[in-house]
């Protein structure tokens, strides 16, 4: 069924348009006309459209927010009519006032809680601590601090205290080689999607504009998305070539030095003059004074200094929470020393999941979810904060097993 959700988008994305085409930029058949021009009734009465001879957007602040909305969900492939209705509305409301939830905390059918919980999964907005008793966290992200504004519900996130997940970790790591010795094709197979994801969620926070769903298709079917530009499209396809050696080389414990890192660089930014190579100007972070980066001819000087200590670390016999530990110390390390002209965070992510990943940590995906708090640990940071980005890594770990080992 056609919501006035999907009418509004097409209006807005055309600017004005005949009702008629409407059905037809929706797919629908001409039958549909009728139950169409209700909805651009119900949109004209709700005061977000004005509609004559041709229908038009208002432009007004309400419709900027529902058209950011939607082109959040769309970009991300969530069902913004699924998560729009007053019913999901209300559990993320209710989710959110807890630390950690379950169903006693929400009064509603268990098959309706199990699959908001399972779509929220999904969607990489919730975090499953256990399952027997199903036990969730909702992730603090400001789609849903959005979404909720806007359908002025109101909700006040729990204030989240880390606790230490490395005995879960664990759990979940012996639970991971069990199932990999009954069927390994299933793990192969989800890593592929994962890497798609991790690949488009990497280069989204860049601001390539390619959506999850043109991304999957890139890679996937090889088919080109319309409407962008070759060099986003390219900047998928050498990140991918990049992330494939990356987990390629991690699989064989081929360590870290300071060639292969230029080499994933070169690789993975081969769109850009100067790939591969250290720069040799001062750069800064947009938007963000805060964020200082290495004067460039102390970079040389620095990288030394982070590998000798990689070469330490790689030396001893380290447990799990150890190379969650110096894993994210890395990424922030490098991150904050900006070797390249750019591409030091696509670097820097690839980097700390090869370290992981060496140390059989399968980590391959960033959750939706962790993002905006992983943005204000890094790039959006007024002060380095290592402790709550290592926690930050803790939780990306654990949901990783959780999901690799819940498709078995």
């Amino acid at each position: 069924m056609i919501s006035k959700y999907d009418v509004f988008y097409v209006i807005a994305i055309k600017g004005e348009i005949k009702i008629i085409d409407i059905v037809r930029a929706l797919h629908k058949p001409k039958s549909e006309y009728d139950s169409i021009f209700k909805r651009v009734q119900q949109l004209e009465k709700e005061g977000y459209v004005k509609k004559d001879n041709l229908v038009k957007i208002v432009h007004n602040e309400r419709t900027k927010d529902l058209f950011k909305l939607i082109s959040f969900c769309i970009s991300n492939s969530i069902n913004y009519n699924l998560i729009f209705k007053k019913s999901m509305l209300n559990f993320i409301q209710k989710a959110a006032r807890k630390e950690f939830f379950t169903i006693k905390d929400i009064k509603i059918h268990p098959q309706t809680f199990k699959f908001y919980v399972d779509t929220l999964l999904k969607y990489g907005l919730l975090l499953i601590l256990s399952r027997k008793p199903l036990k969730c966290r909702i992730l603090e992200h400001h789609f849903l601090i959005n979404l909720l504004k806007f359908f002025k519900i109101k909700a006040k996130f729990h204030k989240h205290k880390h606790h230490s997940l490395i005995k879960e970790i664990k759990k979940e790591l012996r639970k991971y080689k069990k199932n990999l010795e009954i069927n390994r094709t299933v793990e192969e197979d989800l890593e592929k999607k994962k890497e798609v994801d991790f690949i488009y969620t990497s280069l989204h926070l860049e601001g390539n504009p390619l959506t999850l769903s043109e991304t999957q298709k890139l890679i996937f079917d090889e088919v080109l998305p319309e409407k962008h530009k070759l060099s986003h499209v390219e900047e998928v396809t050498n990140y991918k070539k990049a992330v494939d050696l990356m987990i390629e080389n991690a699989k064989n414990k081929v360590k870290l030095t300071l060639p292969l890192i230029l080499e994933y660089h070169k690789i993975g930014m081969a769109h850009i003059h100067g790939a591969g190579e250290i720069r040799k100007q001062n750069v800064r972070i947009k938007f963000n004074p805060h964020f200082k980066t290495s004067n460039w001819n102390l970079i040389g000087i620095k990288l030394d200094l982070l590998l000798k200590e990689y070469e330490k670390f790689s030396s001893n016999k380290n447990e799990i929470d150890d190379v969650i530990e110096f894993a994210s110390f890395f990424h922030n390390e490098f991150q904050r020393i900006h070797p390249f002209i750019d591409g030091n965070s696509r670097t820097s992510r690839l980097l700390m999941l090869h370290i992981l990943r060496f140390y059989e940590l399968p980590v391959l995906d960033l959750p939706l979810g962790f993002l905006d708090y992983y943005m204000d640990l890094t790039k959006r940071s007024k002060k380095r904060d290592d402790k709550a980005f290592r926690n930050l890594i803790e939780e990306v770990v654990l949901v990783n097993f959780k999901s690799i080992n819940f498709k078995f």
